[in-house]
């Protein structure tokens, strides 16, 4: 099911300033961990790095902190050439510009496969887990299981995709920060 012109253009607003794919997912496996590397953290309203600042959040580094939701939001899609003749195959997204952890986890994507000419680019939005991506192509997301940046017989990298990682801190202060070595770091991983 492809989302309709009026849900196409709520998910358009819904995305951050600057980007050209956001999904409420992490990539990797597993539950991620931060720590602050900072003293002080600053708390946007939204993930986006021209976002206002919400507050401020004194801590140790090295602190956990706690987060309820994130944002992988790619500024920039890398670019995947094709070298040969083939298909793309994983769930078909439609045009979404945002996907959410519901859409990801309902089930309404079906299945597919997209044929892909040689010479043609298709832009690589983001890794996801245990081998996939979010690739586009033409305009159709697809969540590609294998993704295509792993097939070298098929596709060449030309360029990888630029990501920014959000996540939402919740605790006395809540909002988003970005994770960078900076500001929050990603310690660990809970299965």
């Amino acid at each position: 099911m492809r989302p309709g012109p009026i849900l196409a253009l709520v998910l358009t607003f819904q995305t951050s300033s600057g980007s050209v794919f956001e999904s409420d997912l992490w990539p990797g496996e597993g539950r991620p961990v931060f720590a602050a590397a900072a003293s002080e953290l600053r708390l946007h309203e939204v993930p986006s790095r021209s976002a206002r600042i919400a507050s401020t959040l004194a801590v140790s580094a090295g602190q956990r902190v706690t987060f309820d939701s994130t944002r992988y939001v790619t500024t920039v899609p890398g670019r995947l050439r094709v070298l040969a003749e083939t298909v793309v195959t994983g769930r078909l997204l439609g045009t979404v510009r945002r996907l959410s952890i519901d859409d990801y986890y309902s089930g309404r994507f079906a299945p597919g496969k997209v044929a892909v000419s040689v010479g043609q680019d298709i832009e690589y939005l983001q890794y996801r887990a245990e081998g996939t991506c979010f690739v586009r192509v033409v305009n159709e997301v697809i969540d590609a299981d294998p993704c295509p940046a792993q097939d070298s017989q098929h596709f060449r990298t030309d360029t990888q995709p630029v990501v920014e990682w959000w996540i939402h801190l919740v605790g006395d202060r809540a909002g988003w920060i970005e994770v960078r070595e900076t500001t929050v770091r990603q310690v660990d991983r809970e299965f």
